[in-house]
């Protein structure tokens, strides 16, 4: 009669627990499904294109220099796109910088760039994009384009190292006065030759 109870009563224990575990599995899934279930989200990926795949420019010290991109959304879904550089973003001026590109629409984008110092600089320009759409988690794709400036000084006599700038400015005076003699010169025999002219 005890073994009977005893038993029973171990039965009722871990039919307890069994259900406890239950529970358990399922709020834990409903917890992960439901959510999903009344709010969906759909996973998209943005993918980006753009030519040229290099840029190189040669401008003066503190001159404009401009290129052009073209930009692209190969992917099936809206995107927004933002392209911006890595590195010197003062010295760069990008129109639009962000925009919006249906599926398969392409762009342009005007790269303007004016650097006040001398010399090459190397950075890259990125071109990043997002889905966008309040029901989409976007998985943003994105490309760099390797970008080199060369910066030439604005004049001739900028060029020339300070050391050297007396021997050039004795040379531009020597030059400037055998020209003012070759002219007096031609102009005296002119009028030699106008007057012997005469006298005959």
């Amino acid at each position: 009669m005890k073994y009977a109870i005893r038993k029973t009563y171990l039965d009722f224990i871990l039919g307890i627990r069994y259900f406890l575990v239950l529970g358990i599995r399922y709020s834990v899934l409903a917890t992960i499904v439901l959510p999903s279930l009344l709010f969906p989200v759909e996973m998209s990926a943005i993918g980006v294109s753009a030519s040229p795949a290099t840029l190189s420019f040669k401008a003066l010290l503190g001159k404009e220099t401009a290129a052009k991109i073209m930009v692209r959304n190969p992917s099936s879904e809206v995107g927004l796109f933002e392209v911006y550089p890595e590195e010197f973003d003062s010295d760069f001026t990008i129109v639009p910088s962000r925009f919006v590109l249906e599926a398969g629409e392409k762009r342009e984008v005007f790269v303007r760039v004016v650097r006040r110092e001398e010399g090459m600089v190397r950075t890259v320009l990125a071109i990043e994009g997002s889905a966008l759409g309040a029901s989409s988690l976007g998985i943003g794709g994105g490309v760099r384009i390797p970008v080199s400036i060369e910066v030439s000084p604005s004049s001739l006599l900028a060029a020339v190292p300070k050391a050297a700038m007396p021997v050039l400015w004795m040379l531009l005076g020597a030059l400037t006065l055998l020209g003012l003699t070759r002219r007096v010169s031609l102009s005296t025999l002119k009028r030699l030759f106008a007057g012997g002219t005469l006298t005959k």
